[in-house]
């Protein structure tokens, strides 16, 4: 059983660990970790240490079922040749990415024409 001050005292580590992570990934361009880490006076091995237990402390804080949406597809979608789709201003109202560094657009101006599902 972990003990309040126990709990607290890993929270406000976890807080300045995130805090030094931040500070490092804030570094001068062209500065690698492990001058920025001798400059703070901590290992590499340490400063991946902190970050691995930070990144583990954040993905606690995500519920842990994940939520699926259901995608028809049409039956038939006509070959066609692929068009450029217009610049479209503005963030996207949805982003979209997978681990082979595919990412997906989608702006709340875009024509629903441009959003059909196609089958390979």
């Amino acid at each position: 059983m972990t003990t309040q001050p126990s709990i607290v005292a890993q929270q406000v580590r976890l807080r300045q660990w995130a805090e030094q992570i931040q500070s490092c990934r804030n570094r001068p361009e062209g500065m690698d970790v492990e001058t920025w880490c001798s400059q703070n006076n901590i290992t590499k091995a340490n400063y991946y240490y902190r970050l691995r237990r930070v990144r583990e402390a954040c993905l606690e804080q995500i519920p842990e079922t994940p939520a699926f949406v259901e995608i028809a597809m049409a039956d038939h979608i006509p070959a066609k040749s692929p068009e450029k789709l217009p610049a479209m201003d503005g963030q996207p109202l949805l982003r979209i990415h997978n681990r082979a560094g595919i990412s997906i657009d989608i702006f709340q101006d875009m024509p629903a024409e441009k959003l059909q599902s196609r089958k390979v």
